[in-house]
């Protein structure tokens, strides 16, 4: 091939890449995820503001965490620190700044997951006695004769400007033991607009 080839095949590439707004990767080396890159463990302190950028995270958008195996997610709330384990994680950003955080994992059973949120019920800002009955809800819907597919919970608190919610769901009609999934949010609009030009 000619040198006036290669540059032709380059600049087509080149052209290709603007155009679709791709990136190309030389090699064939794994891409490291930019949240908890080569470790199982991430540090957040959720009182002030999270550049996107800093995270390596895009300034407009909802990012599905690359999540690795017994993954330790910690965040610094104003009046503690929430540590847990999760399976699944995305965080969205807004205006160049981390909005919320969503954690995902599941539990063994209605217990299992009622126990787990009356636990984080007080450093969420949840009412404890509301998630302690989640129990007793699974278990009716753990023999439920209904077409409906899943049963979900809501449960909303913040801890000062961090809002939170803790959303249960299970199978509905899957018999005792059935597994919960647990989603965490944590809401951080307030933390961030409190420093914005103009704030109160």
């Amino acid at each position: 091939m000619s040198v006036r080839q290669v540059f032709l095949a380059a600049a087509a590439i080149f052209a290709l890449t603007v155009a679709t707004g791709c990136s190309l990767r030389v090699g064939d080396q794994d891409e490291v995820d930019p949240v908890f890159g080569t470790g199982n463990r991430v540090q957040w302190d959720l009182t002030r503001p999270l550049e996107a950028k800093a995270l390596g995270l895009p300034d407009d958008q909802m990012e599905i965490v690359t999540v690795p195996d017994d993954a330790i997610v910690s965040l610094k709330l104003p009046t503690g620190t929430w540590s847990g384990r999760t399976e699944e994680m995305t965080v969205t950003t807004r205006h160049g700044y981390v909005d919320s955080v969503d954690l995902f994992w599941t539990e063994a059973n209605g217990q299992a997951a009622a126990d787990r949120m009356v636990a984080d019920a007080k450093l969420l800002g949840v009412d404890a006695a509301q998630v302690a009955g989640w129990a007793e809800i699974a278990k009716g819907v753990e023999t439920a004769d209904t077409k409906r597919r899943r049963h979900d919970g809501n449960y909303n608190g913040s801890n000062g400007r961090v809002s939170t919610a803790i959303k249960p769901s299970m199978v509905v009609g899957a018999g005792t033991g059935t597994p919960v999934r647990l989603w965490y949010l944590f809401y951080v609009r307030n933390v961030v607009e409190k420093t914005e030009p103009g704030a109160r």
